[in-house]
């Protein structure tokens, strides 16, 4: 397939993005989420109402981007992992249910030929 007719002109700029951008994002909102559960944690053993707890709802937000960029930066190669691991096996598949099959289908074969050729006779017996 022509790569170009898929990608658009700035795809790789994107991807690039997208791949650095997202662990980027990510890791600040999983250190969000650590600032907010933590402080929320800590304050059960004093009489403090939590202070930071605002940064878990800010952090799992940043979180959640973080990881669909990620997904989206790497899904062309994981794909491609996917593809090169489970091809060989299909192939293999393929070629254990042909060489298998054949018996079956050479006696359904040859059974739907007798029957045509059963009806055939009788047909010319009515004519």
């Amino acid at each position: 397939m022509n790569e170009s007719i898929v990608q658009s002109a700035k795809h790789s700029s994107i991807r690039r993005v997208l791949r650095m951008g997202g662990p980027i994002v990510a890791l600040v909102g999983f250190g969000f989420v650590v600032v907010g559960v933590g402080n929320f944690l800590m304050s059960f053993g004093s009489h403090e109402l939590p202070q930071f707890f605002w940064c878990a709802f800010v952090g799992m937000p940043l979180l959640f981007v973080g990881s669909v960029m990620c997904m989206f930066g790497y899904m062309g190669a994981y794909y491609r992992y996917v593809a090169g691991e489970s091809a060989p096996v299909a192939k293999d598949v393929v070629n254990y249910l042909g060489e298998n099959v054949k018996p079956g289908v050479k006696a359904v074969a040859k059974a739907v030929t007798e029957g045509i050729m059963e009806g055939q006779q009788r047909d010319g017996d009515k004519r």
